[in-house]
């Protein structure tokens, strides 16, 4: 066989331009595919925000270091993740289970939520003064399983729905002081059958079990004796307000009047909150201050939570975390 010659200079020439041609083929992909990125995305809430370049392949955080050669980037920002903003007006500070409503922090009529009428969905268990007593939704399955559990505990339906938005205070009224926070819609005024006529309910005797069990169904007492100097009025059991079990197993575990579990409320925030275990469950409750006429209250986005005015000065935050 023949030897081959091969030409070393036109070789060279060939590979250079094989590299060039690859080269400029590369550019161009880049060119068509290159996207923008430099421009800064900002998110709502306390989370960290960065600028990346086109063409960067950073893959980690930036981060500077101090004297002693330690970094100094902070991670706190992203405490809020799985958390988003909800914007509530100066409003509904007043609307919640949880406002306090006095002469001195009136509410609105009407801002209650969905209201049922308690002569179509009573059951036996107990009696109604009259027709047209209106009374929240939530609180009204409320009063029916307690007032069954009472009669099957006693074997009395003795109990007589005096009152809720609305109460007789007048001349032989057996319910005789009227309170401002009615209008919610989550107050019920109770009075007794008695033998001849109906009589008030003083909260002795086998009756009583609703004062020492009306927690269990999300009721207070609103007005609990010993607490006068707290609530400005006199002890009052025939008045109940319903905030809900949670609210209410907190209450009573701590012996709270509604004011002085509304101060309490005002050392927990979303940082810190309070935790509190129910009935299996674990639940995170935090004070919120107001801002003014729009307050920005970090809420979960995913979860069950509630949120309700204090009626004061800002919301209380209530949220299933288990």
């Amino acid at each position: 066989m023949g030897k081959v010659h091969v030409n070393k200079g036109r070789v060279a020439i060939l590979l250079v331009g094989v590299v060039i041609s690859m080269a400029a083929v590369d550019s161009a992909r880049r060119e068509h595919f290159k996207v923008s990125t430099s421009s800064k995305v900002t998110v709502n809430g306390d989370f960290m925000s960065k600028s990346v370049s086109a063409g960067s392949d950073e893959s980690t955080l930036p981060f500077t270091l101090d004297e002693n050669g330690q970094p100094t980037t902070s991670l706190d920002c992203v405490k809020y993740v799985g958390m988003a903003e909800q914007q509530l007006g100066s409003d509904k500070m007043n609307q919640g289970l949880l406002v306090l409503a006095d002469s001195a922090h009136p509410v609105q009529e009407g801002s209650s939520n969905e209201m049922s009428d308690l002569f179509e969905s009573k059951n036996e268990c107990y009696s109604l003064i009259e027709e047209g007593v209106m009374l929240n939704t939530d609180a009204t399955e409320a009063l029916h399983s307690m007032m069954s559990a009472y009669q099957s505990a006693t074997g009395l339906n003795d109990f007589v729905v005096y009152g809720t938005t609305e109460t007789y205070t007048g001349e032989g009224s057996y319910c005789p002081r009227a309170f401002a926070e009615s209008v919610t819609g989550n107050t019920v005024d109770l009075a007794l059958n008695g033998y001849a006529s109906v009589i008030s309910f003083d909260g002795y005797d086998a009756e009583g079990w609703i004062l020492d069990n009306c927690a269990r169904y999300g009721f207070i007492v609103r007005y609990p004796q010993g607490k006068e100097e707290k609530t400005g009025e006199a002890f009052c059991p025939w008045h109940l307000r319903y905030v809900g079990k949670l609210h209410a197993a907190v209450i009573e575990k701590n012996g709270f009047c509604l004011e002085e579990y509304l101060e309490f409320l005002k050392d927990y925030t979303i940082d810190e909150p309070f935790a509190f275990t129910y009935d299996g469950a674990g639940y995170e409750i935090y004070y919120v201050p107001s801002e003014g006429d729009t307050t920005t209250v970090m809420v979960p986005i995913a979860g069950n939570y509630s949120v309700s005015g204090n009626n004061t000065d800002g919301f209380i935050v209530t949220c299933r975390k288990s």
